[in-house]
């Protein structure tokens, strides 16, 4: 759906009206916390920052693809790459993908190679996703200049209804876009009263390229997927320990740049393989204030093989990420109205990458390493239960070094600093306010890469030059916003939610790919055809606002939202390529509880983008409609299954989302049934 707000209110409203079983009516509850702003278990409405959560229903009721279609609806978050899910990269505030930090189960998830997407996994596999805009480095260290999306995976107790001890389920789907098959199972229960357990496997095939709206098909976008999720909990007394692992294979022929129409010279056979591991510890004891520990350790790879077809070359891409959280929380009562919540931890992590072709060393993605270390300390403080006021800070020390090159190493340090606060006017309206620091430190790949970036004739190409003098991104955010939240306006039960952020986002060391493309020898290349380097290159500013406002009642919803950033130079003047137009989401829909009915319509209105940099390429504006129906059975021989329809791009709009080079799907049919026993 298209706001945060509304699923506050929409979801919980469809769901109390809608069904009866107590897993679902926890569900409802569980969406309005989140741990994504502060580490802690917060409602949703009850941080400063700007917060959207994507939960358990709302997935479902999409039919999600991918991770793109998770976040579709979401204001301020657009979608770039192209519609192969391999190039799929996320823009957030103006900030592309590798300026937003990804989370899967509070795993960071670092690999970044160029056009090519940074975290795969299947959404039918998450709980909820959790969205963050605005700088986040205070609570998350290095990577959140744009924002964080967290995903969460679902547990066995997700899926149990209510006495159950054991369950299965069975699904399957269909997308008319690419003749895409989706079928899966899962497996869940518990073993006497501590230990819980979920398996679950899904498969897609995209039997069929991908159709546009003109009729015409992507060429090479046809792939096929495995993705399976082994999640085990065991709760002795007020401890609590998880292990996870998840796996997602994709094989298929693509151009060896996804985002890119394919060529015979760029065509590859590509496999994709990511894992994903962690171990968590919690402990949680209502008595015990001034204990509340937990501690996180991961470990994820993403693996990638490419053989070029036309003369059977073989890439290796190989990254892996290690990490470490432990933290603290400690809950002080100073005196009648002043409550305290300090959160104290460490977090380290490292990053390993190395590129092989032809089974040699690969200096487009070179051997190297990163280390990163967090210290951090944030108080949450509470008073007369009308004003939050919530600082942090934090320390990261960050060092990568590379194989082969004369200077092979980057060191620096960083200091962030965050101010949030929220005050409630009254019991329904509130004001919220804020300052944030965030920083990236530079990639592997931007601080080491060697080698040839393209050819440009006989003994012409342009290289590659290292920079290991690379500066981090940083990041100075300030927010303003205000949030009315209102039930029993015009009927019992019924809630109004508004809210509106501003925010102004300075950045500076932007890091840019610098291409220097002459017929002469320069210093890095002895022959002709230049060279290729990052570097920092200009200061920007960022700002923008976005509304969103919902009404639920129990048999109908409807809400909006709207969504504008404006980007700058503020070194060389004019604007930024990154930034998105202007949108607008506006949604309504039905329930007929007595059926176990309910009929969803959104439209998303973007507008022409014209503001670009000299030589850049303006987009034209367009209009899309999605229609969505469930029946959910609660009763009778039907109980446990679960029909969706839906219908993406009503009518079959031919469309370019900005900055993309490759045109987005047609018309898109999609059907999904499950069946839970």
């Amino acid at each position: 759906m298209a706001v945060s707000m509304l699923s506050n209110a929409v979801h919980a409203q469809t769901t109390s009206a809608g069904t009866k079983s107590e897993s679902r009516l926890a569900s409802a509850d569980l969406k309005e916390i989140t741990v994504t702003a502060t580490r802690t278990s917060r409602k949703v409405s009850e941080v400063p920052e700007s917060v959207s959560v994507v939960d358990t229903e709302q997935i479902r009721t999409r039919q999600a693809a991918d991770i793109g279609d998770v976040l579709r609806y979401l204001p301020n978050v657009e979608l770039g790459g192209g519609p192969r899910n391999l190039g799929l990269s996320p823009v957030m505030r103006g900030m592309g993908d590798d300026r937003i930090l990804f989370l899967l189960d509070g795993a960071r998830q670092d690999f970044n190679r160029g056009h090519n997407a940074r975290i795969f996994t299947d959404p039918s596999l998450l709980k909820r996703v959790d969205v963050m805009r605005g700088p986040a480095s205070t609570v998350w260290g290095s990577g959140a200049l744009g924002g964080v999306i967290s995903l969460t995976t679902l547990d066995a107790t997700d899926l149990l209804r209510s006495g159950e001890r054991f369950g299965m389920k069975v699904r399957g789907g269909f997308q008319s876009m690419n003749e895409q098959y989706i079928p899966g199972i899962s497996a869940y229960g518990l073993v006497g009263e501590q230990f819980d357990y979920l398996l679950d496997f899904s498969y897609r095939n995209a039997a069929d390229d991908i159709r546009h709206g003109d009729g015409s098909k992507l060429q090479n976008s046809r792939f096929e997927s495995y993705a399976s999720l082994a999640k085990f909990n065991w709760t002795p007394g007020d401890h609590r320990f998880t292990f996870s692992a998840q796996t997602f294979d994709q094989a298929g022929k693509v151009p060896s740049n996804p985002q890119a129409a394919s060529t015979a010279n760029t065509l590859v056979d590509r496999d994709t393989e990511q894992r994903n591991y962690t171990l968590r510890y919690r402990y949680e004891n209502v008595d015990n204030a001034w204990l509340n520990p937990e501690v996180l350790v991961y470990h994820n790879t993403t693996y990638s093989l490419e053989k070029r077809l036309f003369d059977r070359r073989r890439d290796e891409t190989d990254f892996s990420t290690t990490g470490i959280n432990a933290r603290n929380s400690s809950r002080l009562e100073l005196n009648s109205f002043t409550t305290q919540l300090i959160t104290y931890g460490v977090d380290y992590f490292h990053n390993e990458a190395k590129g092989k072709r032809n089974g040699a060393t690969r200096p487009e993605f070179p051997r190297g390493e990163a280390d990163v270390v967090g210290l951090y300390l944030q108080d949450e403080i509470t008073l007369w239960e009308r004003l939050s006021l919530i600082p942090g800070i934090r320390w990261d020390y960050f060092s990568s070094k590379a194989d082969g090159i004369s200077v092979s190493s980057n060191q620096n340090d960083r200091v962030n600093f965050k101010l949030g606060g929220l005050l409630k006017v009254t019991e329904w309206f509130s004001i919220t306010g804020g300052y944030s620091e965030a920083f990236r430190a530079p990639t592997l790949g931007e601080l080491f890469t060697t080698g040839t970036h393209f050819t440009c004739g006989p003994r012409c190409s342009n290289l590659f030059t290292p920079n290991p003098d690379l500066k981090p991104e940083t990041a100075f955010n300030k927010e303003i916003g205000a949030r009315i939240q209102k039930s029993n306006l015009l009927f019992e039960n019924d809630q109004l939610t508004m809210r509106g952020t501003y925010f102004h986002n300075k950045v500076k060391n932007f890091v840019d790919l610098m291409v220097d493309f002459v017929f002469r020898p320069v210093p890095g290349n002895p022959g002709r055809g230049g060279t290729t380097t990052s570097d920092n290159v200009h200061d920007a500013l960022l700002k923008g606002f976005e509304i969103e406002t919902s009404y639920a009642a129990k048999y109908s919803y409807t809400g909006f939202s709207y969504a504008q950033t404006r980007g700058h130079n503020r070194t060389s003047g004019g604007v930024l390529s990154n930034v998105q137009p202007d949108k607008w989401i506006v949604m309504a829909g039905l329930n007929w509880p007595t059926h176990d009915l309910s009929l969803g319509w959104r439209s998303s209105i973007v507008s022409a983008q014209h503001r670009v940099p000299t030589g850049g390429t303006p987009t034209p504006g367009y209009t899309l409609h999605d229609l969505t129906l469930t029946w959910l059975p609660q009763n009778g021989p039907a109980k446990g299954l679960r029909f969706d329809f839906g219908i993406d791009n009503l009518t079959d709009k031919d469309y370019r989302r900005h900055l993309n080079v490759l045109k987005d799907p047609g018309r898109n049919y999609k059907l999904a049934v499950s069946y839970q026993f």
